[in-house]
C-alpha cells in the first residue's frame, strides 16, 4: 500500500470514529442503525447522484446527508418504493426459477478491501456463479425507452444457460451493479426487473474496467474532498443553490459581461413565456387571467364534458366539473384567531426577482 493509500485509510478510519463516537449501535432500531451506515462510505445508490446522472437526487443532496446535514427523505408513504421492497423477493425467485441458479439474501453491508468509503448493500448473492444480483421493478410507461429487451436464455438437458446477454438498463442501474462489482471484486453483476407486474426481464452487466477507473477516482474525489473535508460539491440544482445560499448576507455584487448576457437572455425568454401564455389564457386584469384560446374553446363546449377529435371517440380535451375542499382562513382568524396563532409556522426564504 503507497503512501497515499495508507494517508487515506487513517483519514478514513478517524472519520469513521467521529461519526461513530457519540452512538451505541447496541441500542438504536435497526432502520437507524441503516441509516448510520450509510454515512460511513459510499453505496451503489449514491453512485449516479455523485456523478451527476440521477434525475432525482444530486452530489449535493448525498453530501448533506453524508455530513449528517439532512436526514435521508422519508419514503415510507412512497407506494413505488414501497412495492418495489415488497417485490423483491417475488423478483429473486423468479430470476431463480428463470436461471436455475441459488440466491442467497446478505443482510450486512459489503466493504472495499482497500477502499473501505466504497461500500455496498446488495439484494442477493447467486451461489456458485461469483456474481451478484439486483432486483427492481419499473412502471410499463417509462420501460419502453429506457430498458433494453433483456438477456434471452436456452434450456438444454433440463439446464439453463445465457444465450445472449443484454445489458440496456438505465444508467443509474448500470453505475449501481458497477459499484457492486468494484466492491466485491467481481466481473459480472446480473439485473432482474418486472416492469408493469407482467414483464420479467433479466440484464447481465460485465466488467468494464475504463469506466471503473472513472467512477473509483469520482467517487474517492468526493468522499475525500467533500465529505470528509466538509466542502461542499458544485451545485447541480436550483434546489442546489437555494439549499447552499439560503439566506442572503445583506451586500451587492456586481455583474460581470457573463452574468450580464444571461440577464439579458433570462429576460428575452421570460418575455417570450408571458406573450404565449396571453396569447393562450388572455391577460391579466386583477390577478386573473380573461381569456384567451382556452376561452374560445370553452366557448364552443359550453355545458359539455369533453371534445371529441372525431367519430371515433379519441379525446381532444376535457371541461370537468370538481369539487375541493379548503380551509376558509379569514374566517377562521375571525372565529378563533389564537388557534390560527398556535398553529402558525414562521419560514425564511430567499425570492429571485428580476
Amino acid at each position: 500500500m503507497n503512501t497515499l493509500a495508507i494517508r487515506r485509510n487513517s483519514q478514513h478510519r478517524e472519520y469513521v470514529a467521529n461519526v461513530l463516537a457519540d452512538t451505541d449501535l447496541s441500542t438504536i432500531s435497526e432502520e437507524a442503525r441503516f441509516h448510520l451506515e450509510r454515512r460511513l462510505g459510499i453505496g451503489g445508490s449514491d453512485v449516479a447522484a455523485i456523478l451527476g446522472l440521477n434525475p432525482y437526487r444530486s452530489a449535493f443532496d448525498v453530501w448533506q446527508e453524508k455530513t449528517g446535514r439532512k436526514a435521508p427523505d422519508d419514503l415510507s408513504d412512497n407506494q413505488r418504493v414501497h412495492f418495489g421492497i415488497e417485490l423483491e423477493d417475488v423478483v429473486a425467485k423468479e430470476y431463480a426459477h428463470r436461471t436455475g441458479q441459488k440466491v442467497q439474501k446478505r443482510r450486512h453491508p459489503f466493504v472495499h478491501k482497500s477502499m473501505p468509503w466504497l461500500r455496498a448493500n446488495i439484494d442477493r448473492y447467486i451461489v456458485g456463479a461469483d456474481k451478484g444480483l439486483e432486483c427492481k421493478t419499473a412502471d410499463k410507461w417509462t420501460a419502453r425507452d429506457q430498458w433494453g429487451k433483456g438477456n434471452v436464455y436456452q434450456t438444454a438437458n433440463g439446464s439453463v444457460s445465457l444465450f445472449q446477454a443484454d445489458d440496456d438498463v438505465p444508467e443509474p442501474y448500470m453505475l449501481q451493479e458497477l459499484h457492486y462489482m468494484i466492491v466485491l471484486d467481481k466481473r459480472e453483476w446480473d439485473l432482474a426487473v418486472l416492469i408493469g407486474g407482467n414483464d420479467f426481464r433479466i440484464y447481465t452487466m460485465t466488467w468494464n474496467q475504463q469506466l471503473a477507473d472513472v467512477v473509483v477516482n469520482r467517487l474517492t474525489d468526493f468522499w475525500f474532498n467533500h465529505v470528509i473535508a466538509d466542502e461542499p460539491p458544485q451545485a447541480q440544482t436550483v434546489q442546489d443553490l437555494e439549499a447552499l445560499y439560503g439566506k442572503d448576507n445583506g451586500s451587492k455584487i456586481t455583474a460581470t459581461p457573463e452574468i450580464v448576457d444571461v440577464f439579458r437572455q433570462f429576460k428575452t425568454l421570460k418575455e417570450q413565456i408571458s406573450a404565449l401564455e396571453t396569447e393562450a389564457y388572455g391577460p391579466l386584469v386583477g390577478g386573473k387571467r380573461i381569456g384567451g384560446l382556452d376561452m374560445q374553446i370553452k366557448a364552443f363546449m359550453g355545458e359539455h364534458a369533453e371534445v371529441l377529435l372525431d367519430d371515433n371517440g379519441k379525446k381532444l380535451c376535457s371541461w370537468k366539473s370538481q369539487s375541493a375542499q379548503r380551509v376558509d382562513t379569514t374566517a377562521l382568524k375571525k372565529a378563533n384567531p389564537a388557534l390560527i396563532a398556535q398553529f402558525t409556522n414562521t419560514t425564511e426564504s430567499r425570492v429571485f426577482r428580476a
